[in-house]
């Protein structure tokens, strides 16, 4: 189970995921995402984006190896986020994430300390995308 949310006031997409992620629920959630991203319109690139993975169970290699791909795909830089922050309780999850990392990307236990990091880059977004 997945679900995707756009925070226009701060540029942030927000993707929550619990559960057993299958390949096929990969390609939906992606799918998803990157409209959510494409919504931001002039915004989209400048992003940021949290994956609120605590109740997310161990992935697979091969559905973990295509999520990696979307992080790593130059065809797709235009949907890369500025900042990358990944949310989760598990340590496994946290070290099999650790293998996707860009510079970008963190991995954090605490959402509030993950949300902070995130927004740090953000001040230089216009006044009408900037958090309250």
């Amino acid at each position: 189970m997945y679900s995707v949310s756009v925070d226009r006031t701060r540029a942030m997409i927000r993707m929550t995921a619990s559960g057993f992620f299958t390949m096929p629920l990969l390609e939906a959630s992606a799918a998803e995402l990157h409209a959510a991203i494409r919504s931001l319109g002039t915004l989209a690139g400048r992003h940021v984006t949290l994956y609120d993975y605590r109740g997310l169970k161990v992935v697979q290699k091969d559905v973990l190896d295509r999520y990696g791909r979307y992080f790593t795909d130059t065809g797709m830089t235009r949907l890369w986020a500025r900042r990358v922050a990944f949310v989760t309780d598990s340590a496994l999850l946290g070290f099999q994430l650790q293998r996707i990392r860009r510079e970008n990307m963190r991995v954090f236990a605490d959402p509030d300390e993950a949300t902070a990091w995130l927004l740090e880059v953000q001040d230089d977004l216009p006044a009408s995308a900037q958090a309250a």
